[in-house]
């Protein structure tokens, strides 16, 4: 059992939200049907007999003429010839009917398919092919100077997915090989063999086979491999339920990247944190598990001492993370930065011209934080879940749209790094209940928890939400993950609920919704370019109206129609259509 599934069953038993499997006692008993060939074989066994002459019918006694006994006997056969002949005129008609029946069947079958999810899955499908083909149009000379790759890598992806067809499902192949693939070719064409070989080594074959198609694809970078295999499992490891195939498999091609293709300021500053927080899991893993172990425990066979113990672990624990920052962390910036870390973030806070924009800023976000968070806990309880979970979605444009981007975006990635860093350190206190602030942050949590939050040990709403967010300012200080979630998201899913009337599809997303997406999105990218400073340059002076107002709807029929999460997929969608829509490098 892994670390943070222990944890799951212990976070589940303290809120009482455990699954329970009840079994009736007095099962309902639905009486059999027995099928219409069986009884025509019952039938035909019963009156194919022929009596014999020295039968006797039960109602005659031993004294009966012979004449009587034959007309009798040639009675009864006359019968049994008859329900013979009919049993046989049923059997022709019901060969006669078997293939209509057969093909009615057929036919059913691809018509319940086809309302239980076929059509949206169609729809998704087609936009992220769409995407992947605008992508390759607009990074056409790359494609054209590594054809003979890109043409290797293909084949060895479609001979390998034809062969293990059993192993996959459409349209979540197309998120783990076509996703990433577009996305580079839009942002990063440099690194497009990098992710080709990134998407060879996700493929479903055995190990020892997948590292030497690696190597055979590219000799000069068989790191690529064993980086990706290592950062997947141990995120499936962390993760265990919470995250599905495809979503575990992205994750690691995006952690992927990160590690082997760090250059700006701010990534540079991530990788250490998430390097940093992977180094410190293995040496606190056996205290972790101590602190499970007595959380687990009933209260009366708990040691007198327990809460102290605890107390202990977790101080251990953090004096491990503590040192992980001072030496590992430290040392990995100072090699990449060329000095001492926090010489240089003391310089770049207080002693560069641009210093007290950036402690406005700060200061902007403090005021924000204490104002907002007080009276989202108390007004809360008389919310409905939608709302208490879109808030947060618009508190986000209020502190990174409106104060933040436009003014200072490197500043702005470097904040949304060390606080992405500080999520996924506070999401795994809460799961492991390390105390003093495990429970209080389960509790906080717990009122914004969705059924996607509930699938394992992690709760996502709020990670996923921050992701969303940061991964387009991390790669080109795009403001297109707020505008995505404040606007468009938190829109559709207020009107949806509450004027939705016409379904997509078989799902619970509306029209309606859609429809707020795209006004909301396409309303906010305009307020965004033409009257907030800063953002002309950093969305493409040459992106015009047409392509925004695409781009909104694509993204907006993406969010309704996908079965992914909402919060990471559709706002690097929309990043990646608006990165289309512009020559600008940014």
């Amino acid at each position: 059992m892994s670390l943070l599934s222990s944890a799951y069953i212990v976070s589940a038993d303290l809120t009482g939200q455990a699954k329970q499997w009840e079994v009736t006692s007095s099962p309902k008993v639905v009486p059999l049907k027995t099928p219409r060939s069986r009884v025509d074989k019952s039938i035909s066994k019963q009156t194919t007999r022929v009596p014999d002459v020295n039968d006797v019918p039960p109602h005659t006694s031993g004294s009966a003429s012979s004449g009587e006994l034959s007309r009798t006997v040639t009675s009864e056969s006359t019968d049994t010839e008859s329900a013979v002949r009919r049993t046989r005129r049923r059997r022709s008609r019901l060969k006669r009917r078997a293939a209509p029946k057969k093909m009615n069947f057929l036919v059913d079958g691809i018509k319940d398919g086809y309302n239980l999810g076929f059509r949206k899955k169609c729809v998704e499908s087609f936009l992220i092919v769409g995407l992947l083909v605008l992508s390759v149009r607009h990074s056409f000379a790359v494609v054209e100077e590594n054809f003979k790759f890109i043409a290797l890598c293909t084949g060895v992806l479609s001979a390998t997915l034809f062969w293990k067809q059993s192993e996959w499902s459409m349209p979540s192949v197309l998120y783990i090989y076509i996703f990433p693939t577009a996305l580079t070719l839009a942002d990063y064409p440099q690194y497009l063999c990098l992710n080709l070989l990134i998407s060879v080594a996700s493929l479903p074959l055995p190990s020892s086979i997948l590292a030497n198609i690696v190597i055979c694809l590219s000799p000069t970078t068989p790191a690529v491999y064993y980086v990706y295999t290592s950062t997947t499992e141990i995120v499936g490891a962390l993760t265990t339920t919470s995250l599905s195939q495809t979503e575990t498999a992205l994750a690691g091609a995006l952690l992927t990247n990160l590690f082997l293709n760090a250059q700006n300021f701010d990534m540079v500053f991530l990788r250490a944190f998430m390097l940093g927080s992977f180094f410190s899991l293995w040496p606190s893993r056996p205290l972790v598990l101590k602190i499970i172990e007595l959380t687990r425990r009933p209260r009366h066979k708990r040691p007198a001492n327990s809460d102290k113990l605890k107390m202990q672990y977790a101080l251990g624990i953090y004096a491990i993370f503590v040192f992980n920052i001072l030496v590992f962390v430290r040392w990995s910036l100072q090699r990449s930065l060329g000095q001492d870390p926090f010489i240089y973030m003391a310089n770049y806070l207080f002693l560069t011209e641009p210093s007290k924009k950036r402690l406005g800023l700060l200061l902007y976000w403090a005021t924000w934080l204490s104002i907002c968070i007080p009276r989202i806990q108390r007004l809360s309880a008389g919310w409905t879940l939608d709302i208490r979970r879109k808030v947060w979605h618009g508190m986000v444009v209020g502190m990174f749209l409106i104060g933040g981007v436009g003014q200072d975006a490197g500043f702005v990635a470097i904040s949304m790094s060390i606080a992405l860093t500080l999520f996924l350190l506070s999401e795994f206190v809460r799961a492991t209940t390390i105390p003093p602030l495990g429970m209080s942050i389960h509790t906080a949590l717990t009122r914004y928890t969705d059924e996607r939050d509930t699938c394992g040990p992690i709760i996502v709403s709020h990670i996923f939400l921050l992701l969303g967010i940061s991964l387009p300012i991390f790669w080109s200080y795009s403001p297109a993950g707020i505008i995505c979630l404040g606007f468009g998201d938190a829109c559709a899913s207020i009107i949806g609920r509450r004027y939705g009337r016409h379904r997509w599809f078989d799902s619970k997303k509306t029209l309606e919704g859609t429809a707020g997406f795209i006004l909301a999105a396409f309303t906010g990218l305009q307020i965004t370019r033409h009257l907030l400073p800063g953002y002309d340059h950093i969305l493409g002076t040459d992106l015009s109206t047409s392509w925004t107002l695409l781009a909104a709807t694509c993204t907006a029929i993406l969010e309704a129609t996908s079965g992914m999460n909402d919060n990471v997929i559709v706002p690097v969608y929309m990043y990646v259509l608006l990165r289309l829509g512009t020559t600008e490098k940014f």
